[in-house]
């Protein structure tokens, strides 16, 4: 029932995309919230598979942007989903948000990056991934429930945001799925102040995940707080 829903909807998707019919509700929304959700919608399928889920930020420093958020999110988790999927049990997905220079003062240049280990794709089809219907034949894909469009209505949502997406991918060493795209930086006034007001001069990061520690006190660079990081808690 929910596979046949699932088909439903993206065909329905990929009729309206290919009729011109949808367009783009920009909106003010704030990317520390998308990723939240979309943490939240994946941890069921995250715990069923046993799978290790990395959600990484780097050098984000514009959190609030204006885009479709809906669209944004479709992206997201069919790429994620994707992985998730043709991951094997207790495998590896990680998922890596990084802020690049700036082509123009007013866009913010996002890149959003997931990759596994799973079962990987030949690279013949590569060639025809992001083709509507399209998907990979063997022995163990075939097991797996898909619409075969998921790749073809990323791909086109992707075009009409003005985006890019890339694939590198091997057979049994898993996947890489790189998108960038650049989003409107929201014009909401942010309090210098904000931390001086409240007293904080010092702050310590405690994460067994280095990369966090060090996003956290690149990302407080300019605030006047003096950040120290330790990997445990003793």
């Amino acid at each position: 029932g929910s596979h046949l829903l699932s088909l439903i909807n993206d065909v329905l998707d990929m009729s309206h995309i290919e009729s011109g019919k949808i367009h783009l509700e920009e909106k003010p929304c704030s990317l520390p919230d998308i990723l939240h959700g979309l943490h939240n919608i994946l941890q069921a399928d995250v715990h069923a598979k046993q799978l290790e889920l990395q959600i990484d930020t780097v050098d984000v420093f514009d959190e609030d942007i204006y885009t479709d958020k809906l669209r944004l999110n479709q992206i997201l988790l069919n790429l994620l989903s994707n992985a998730m999927k043709y991951t094997p049990d207790g495998g590896h997905v990680s998922f890596t948000v990084q802020e690049l220079p700036q082509f123009t003062r007013q866009l913010a240049h996002f890149r959003f990056i997931v990759e596994d280990n799973g079962y990987g794709m030949s690279q013949e089809y590569l060639q025809n991934i992001f083709q509507a219907f399209t998907r990979e034949e063997d022995s163990v894909t075939n097991k797996i429930q898909g619409t075969g469009l998921g790749m073809a209505i990323t791909k086109n949502l992707l075009d009409l945001m003005g985006g890019k997406i890339a694939v590198e991918s091997e057979k049994g060493k898993g996947s890489i799925f790189t998108v960038d795209l650049e989003l409107q930086i929201s014009q909401q006034e942010i309090d210098q102040s904000f931390w001086q007001k409240h007293g904080i001069s010092r702050l310590l990061a405690v994460d067994d995940e280095e990369m966090l520690c060090v996003n956290i006190r690149t990302t407080m660079e300019d605030t006047g707080v003096a950040v120290d990081y330790a990997l445990d808690g003793e």
